[in-house]
């Protein structure tokens, strides 16, 4: 097993080259809040780039080095690390299991089942009882987790104190998940 250094800094890159696709993806997102043609018309350009081999391979290679990482190095934090460690475990642990069914899923409906995997793929799930009350908690958790996680490890790296680094990412997580989740949801 590497050492803690090692994973971290494989933990860290990874974190950085996914941090970019999802800033970009949950922006995306977050336009249909203001208007679906807009959201549509930008997920066509992204997905010129991302899905490139090359960059899809590189993305692909970020979550599984995230899913291999990430609970290593929360099972040997969080026992001593407070209240920022159990949060950033919890976050990183929701995060682990959003990844492996969102990219499942993605990469099921795209390339095993021939389905246009856009905005409104992920958006079926919220158009219909009872697969709502999956949905809903579901793509927020995975917002407001994604914030939480970030903003902590980037409030560690910068010496934010670890109450005020959980408090504004945590905020920021749940206005944008829930303007994500508001805006897929009022999809037709």
């Amino acid at each position: 097993m590497p050492d803690r250094p090692a994973l971290q800094v494989l933990h860290r890159c990874a974190g950085l080259v996914l941090a970019a696709f999802v800033c970009i993806h949950l922006v995306n997102h977050a336009l249909l809040a203001i208007d679906a043609a807009s959201a549509f018309a930008f997920m066509d350009v992204f997905r010129r780039i991302y899905r490139q081999p090359l960059v899809e391979a590189l993305l692909l290679a970020a979550v599984l080095a995230q899913l291999a990482t990430g609970p290593v190095l929360a099972r040997r934090r969080t026992t001593s690390a407070g209240r920022a460690g159990l949060l950033a475990a919890a976050s990183g642990y929701y995060l682990l299991f959003f990844l492996l069914v969102h990219v499942a899923a993605v990469l099921w409906g795209r390339l095993g089942l021939g389905l246009d995997t856009d905005i409104s793929f992920a958006a079926a799930g919220l158009q219909a009882w009872p697969a709502i009350a999956f949905f809903v908690p579901y793509y927020f958790l995975a917002v407001a987790a994604v914030c939480l996680h970030a903003g902590l490890g980037i409030g560690r790296l910068f010496a934010v104190p670890a109450r005020t680094a959980a408090l504004v990412s945590g905020a920021a997580g749940a206005l944008a998940g829930t303007a994500i989740v508001g805006g897929m949801l009022a999809l037709p």
